[in-house]
């Protein structure tokens, strides 16, 4: 359990989870539960990596009134399985909860400087089958479920994008993200951070989007370094060079503490191109390398980590990251998933906190 003080009275708290049963998955969520109780602490969100063998687990999390995604495994098996979850919290303040009654939920608190939202379950128009404008109908049906919350998407600082057989539909993906975005003027402001994934979902949905935003209360404007800050990776271009349309990496600070935000994270090389295409031992490494890099540049490393999420092509890939482990120690849950190029195996996200 990692927490991030955000003000003298105001914490968030994290706890990610790994399980491999819907037995085990039951027993660690309970005890994530009781803890955050014990801390008097109310969830904002949970992302759940499971198959729907879980789901008499996770239904309740579904049916309670903070925001979850559900993002299935690209096989559903009985053994080998990689699983876990994500919890958030805050401690200190009553979050507000909002819902669009299709399965997207908001949860919206605030310390004494910033006020935070976050959004999980947001899918397309039902009708909408081009790819591109499905993607720009799920953008918009986000925009929309930020502003039932009393934000708008300026605010937002990462975005999360999970989508089924992304392979298919990437660079459509790419091109409705970009188009939004455009006409939401985003590239005036701060581009968010982002994940693009392939993974199911338990909509059966093209596409499930989340989002995280934060407003100042004192009226700063986002890309103000006393504020919410974009960052540039010491070595990766830009992915905008190539067509994704995502910053690398966004720096928020609060009273109490400065967090980064880690886009989801693969072996490309500074010139945008795959490394390491047969190598899944060498794209592991560079992978963390990026990250420590983007860390070792806010005066972070490994040991901030507050939460991160280890995408997969196959299980047996975990391997690789696990032994890198040993000696990071990170948070994780893991992840059985689809990166957006048929030669990449393996991608991770990563958030990390200083406390001041």
């Amino acid at each position: 359990m990692k927490k991030i003080t955000l003000d003298e009275n105001v914490a968030e708290i994290h706890n990610s989870v790994v399980f491999d049963s819907p037995t085990s998955a039951y027993i660690q969520i309970v005890e994530a539960l009781r803890e955050f109780y014990s801390h008097g602490a109310s969830l904002v969100s949970a992302e759940v990596f499971a198959p729907r063998s879980f789901e008499p687990v996770i239904a309740p999390l579904l049916d309670s009134n903070f925001p979850v995604n559900w993002i299935l495994p690209l096989k559903e098996v009985s053994d080998n399985i990689l699983a876990g979850a994500h919890l958030t919290a805050v401690s200190g303040v009553q979050p507000a909860y909002f819902s669009d009654g299709r399965g997207a939920k908001g949860a919206v608190y605030e310390d004494s400087d910033n006020s935070y939202c976050r959004v999980f379950g947001v899918t397309a128009d039902d009708n909408v089958e081009d790819a591109s404008r499905h993607t720009v109908s799920n953008i918009n049906n986000l925009e929309g479920m930020l502003r039932k919350c009393g934000f708008a998407f300026s605010d937002v600082a990462r975005t999360w994008f999970y989508n089924d057989d992304i392979l298919s539909w990437y660079p459509e993906f790419n091109k409705g993200r970009t188009s939004a975005y455009g006409q939401m003027k985003v590239f005036d402001g701060l581009l968010p951070a982002s994940t693009g994934i392939g993974a199911p979902n338990h909509f059966g949905r093209k596409c499930v989007s989340g989002a995280f935003a934060v407003r100042s209360k004192k009226g700063l404007e986002p890309g103000s370094q006393e504020f919410v800050s974009q960052l540039s990776s010491p070595l990766q271009g830009g992915a905008t060079e190539y067509g994704s349309s995502f910053s690398r990496a966004v720096e928020i600070v609060s009273p109490k503490s400065r967090r980064v935000m880690i886009s989801g994270t693969a072996s490309i090389s500074a010139d945008g191109k795959t490394a390491h295409a047969d190598d899944i031992s060498k794209q592991v490494k560079l992978t963390l390398d990026v990250i420590e890099g983007i860390l070792k540049s806010r005066s972070m490393g490994f040991e901030d980590t507050v939460n991160a999420v280890v995408y997969c092509l196959e299980p047996e890939y975990f391997g690789y990251f696990q032994a890198w482990n040993k000696k990071l120690n990170i948070s994780y849950c893991p992840a059985h998933s689809i990166v957006c190029r048929e030669d990449l195996m393996f991608e991770i996200e990563l958030e990390a906190a200083v406390n001041l």
